[in-house]
């Protein structure tokens, strides 16, 4: 898979604000909801730039994975079930923030 979407610092400091105003507690889903609420035009390129297979799939993956970056504020907490997007109950990661 080519990363088609640059994640660079100006994008990570979008993602740090969704860090700081989640709860201590959060999960993978929970933050890339945040995130798609948040900065909804950002999201939209995000998806479109994987538009030709699976865009929320991947999209969410790199998002996901992507939360390992910030070990200086966040810590991950083990797998949980939870919701996605869709409503569908699969696995993904809990993390908690760093006090």
């Amino acid at each position: 898979m080519s990363l088609k979407f640059k994640f660079d610092a100006w994008f990570d400091e979008q993602l740090v604000e969704v860090i700081k105003q989640l709860p201590d507690k959060f999960t993978s889903h929970e933050f890339i909801l945040a995130f798609a609420q948040k900065h909804q035009a950002l999201y939209i390129d995000l998806l479109n730039s994987y538009r030709e297979k699976d865009p929320f799939e991947i999209a969410h993956g790199r998002l996901a994975k992507h939360l390992n970056d910030f070990s200086d504020l966040i810590v991950y907490d083990g797998e949980v079930l939870s919701a996605d997007i869709f409503r569908r109950s699969n696995k993904c990661a809990s993390w908690r923030k760093k006090i």
